[in-house]
């Protein structure tokens, strides 16, 4: 890891490590739905980390 930089400037990408014995199965699954790998992980993020039914707050927790 000697050869990792950090910058203050934003980006539009970020690296996700997964197993390597995960590489294949989310090939496979990037085939059947016909988008590439990236695609598949960025969708299964966005559904996993910004789902609204998930997020929203209540009543009760909004002044918590």
């Amino acid at each position: 890891m000697s050869n990792m930089t950090f910058s203050n400037q934003r980006s539009s990408t970020l690296p996700v490590v997964l197993p390597i014995s995960w590489i294949d199965r989310l090939t496979q699954l990037a085939r059947e739905r016909g988008i590439n790998r990236s695609a598949l992980v960025r969708e299964v993020l966005q559904q996993t980390l910004f789902n609204d039914d998930k997020t929203t707050l209540t009543d009760d927790t909004k002044d918590a």
